[in-house]
Parts: structure tokens; sequence; C-alpha cells
């Protein structure tokens, strides 16, 4: 009587294991790759156009 409602929890939990791994290790992969930091706008632009990346601008001031 209890078999099948065990096994329906051992999937379950097999099935978490399995996503909390692939969750866990996708990040890591990602942050492994280094920023690249430029200087210019122009030539920024120009590369982004060229290779169809997306770029990222942060302004800062201390007013």
């Amino acid at each position: 009587m209890f078999k099948p409602v065990f096994h329906r929890t051992a999937a379950y939990l097999t099935g978490l294991i399995i996503l909390l791994l692939i969750v866990g290790t996708v990040p890591a992969r990602v942050a492994s790759e280094e920023i690249q930091w430029r200087e210019s706008v122009e030539v920024t632009l120009e590369e982004a156009e060229k290779t169809s990346k997306p770029i990222m601008m942060d302004f800062y001031t201390d007013w």
C-alpha cells in the first residue's frame, strides 16, 4: 500500500536533486567568463555591432 507513495516521493526527490545540480552549476559556468572593460565608447559600439553582442554601460558620479 505504501510502495507507490514511496516510489513517487523518490522520483520527486531525484528530480529535485538533478534540478539543484543544474541550477548550481550554470551560474558557475557563466561567472567564469571574464568581463572585458573598455574605455572608448565609439570603438565598443562598433565592435558590438560587428559581433551582434549587447553592451552594458555604467555611469557613476559622486555629486
